[in-house]
């Protein structure tokens, strides 16, 4: 059953930046998000989803891995938006505890495995 988009007020759906390196875990994730109604831009590393946010296009959430390959992480990725983009809510995942205090200090932590129904629904009220 799909659901009614999350719109911004007066606006288009959410745009959600999803950024993990992990095949199935992204298609899962952005899947559900979709049927919440979002849009989803996926990235497979967070070179890739600078670039995007770069190009001039907004979002008005990023969900990201910690762990990835390329020349930045999922913590530097959010360092980034806390520093350039201070609004946009950013939540930060890992399958690793002994990072949740580090990506704590740059948005919401979350621990892997994933809800994505849980998600979605966390981020319906971070974009609200």
């Amino acid at each position: 059953m799909t659901t009614n988009p999350v719109r911004l007020p007066g606006k288009r759906p959410a745009r959600i930046l999803l950024v993990e390196d992990e095949i199935f875990i992204r298609m899962d994730l952005a899947a559900a998000l979709r049927e919440a109604g979002f849009e989803v831009i996926e990235a497979d590393r967070a070179d890739a989803a600078i670039e995007f946010v770069e190009s001039g296009e907004p979002v008005d959430l990023v969900f990201t891995d910690i762990q990835m390959p390329g020349a930045f992480d999922g913590l530097a990725l959010a360092g980034l938006f806390r520093a350039r983009y201070p609004m946009v809510p950013v939540l930060i995942g890992s399958a690793n505890p002994a990072l949740e205090s580090a990506a704590s200090k740059l948005g919401k932590f979350i621990s892997k495995p994933y809800d994505p129904g849980g998600i979605a629904r966390l981020i319906a009220a971070c974009t609200q």
